[in-house]
């Protein structure tokens, strides 16, 4: 059993155009169960359990001709399950399988393991236009100091000019309107969009300032927040309010945390796949 009953699962595992999935019917026979039609009790409990805690019941697919009344199902009549469905599918089997005990653990940990691996394209831009305005918010802070912003009230000042131009709030208005606390940094609950206006804010603050020799802090907080004016044009002709974007769930330093352990997992495949779980016994 030990063999790899864990690997077993894997070499059951189908790929296609949507992604892995495993079928009802092999996967039932891993689990122990001789007789299709005891299996399918066990895999409507699942269905059951999924739409009673609110998930996608979308995860179980009948594929093949389903029977109607009491007649009985065609040899092709089977279900198409995600990695999630058939970590439910485990919960609801009979646990004095052995082979049952094994696909729990096998299925609540490779579940976890995915579901953390599936980065969102959002969280991968969030992760990457953050990076990108951290480095044009210390450029245009260099650009300021440069035309004389030396404390950090005159440094508020400059940046809230900017704020005010993109949103017509200063930064503790907007951080109020977020819900956050007093010194979260507002840049670490915005999404893609919104981080992407604010690296154009930056950067255009720094391309004027630069063109027109702005020397002296009037004319620098003047510039700025002519380029956040600039940019909530641009946005508001495509019908787009900078405050009415929403807020994200996860902030930043979470999703950094997320990142970290996905490269974690990644690097522990890659020296070998489940190895944890093949050594169950």
């Amino acid at each position: 059993m030990a063999e790899s009953a864990a690997s077993a699962f894997e070499q059951i595992k189908h790929i296609d155009e949507q992604g892995e999935y495993w079928l009802a019917r092999e996967l039932g026979k891993l689990l122990g169960y001789e007789k299709w039609q005891n299996f399918l009790g066990v895999i409507h409990e699942a269905i059951e359990v999924c739409r009673v805690q609110g998930g996608d019941a979308g995860i179980f697919t009948a594929i093949g001709k389903k029977p109607s009344g009491r007649g009985r199902p065609s040899a092709e009549y089977d279900y198409r399950l995600t990695r999630h469905a058939c970590y439910l599918v485990a919960e609801s089997a009979d646990g004095r399988k052995e082979e049952v005990a094994l696909a729990k653990i096998y299925f609540a940990l490779t579940t976890e393991r995915y579901e953390l691996l599936a980065q969102t394209e959002e969280e991968r831009l969030r992760i990457e236009h953050r990076q990108r305005l951290l480095r044009e918010n210390a450029d245009l802070a260099l650009r300021a100091r440069e035309a004389g912003a030396m404390t950090s009230q005159e440094f508020a000042a400059f940046f809230n000019s900017g704020y005010r131009g993109l949103y017509c709030e200063t930064q503790q208005q907007i951080r109020e309107r977020k819900g956050l606390r007093r010194g979260q940094d507002i840049s670490d609950y915005i999404g893609s969009l919104e981080t992407a206006a604010n690296i154009f804010r930056t950067a255009l603050a720094h391309q004027m300032m630069d063109d027109r020799g702005v020397t002296d802090l009037p004319r620098a907080n003047v510039t700025h927040h002519e380029a956040g004016d600039s940019v909530r044009a641009v946005l508001l002709s495509k019908g787009i309010v900078p405050e009415q974007l929403p807020t994200p769930r996860k902030s930043f330093q979470q999703l950094l945390r997320e990142e970290e352990a996905r490269q974690r997992i990644l690097a522990e495949d890659r020296l070998g796949l489940w190895s944890d779980v093949d050594e169950v016994e």
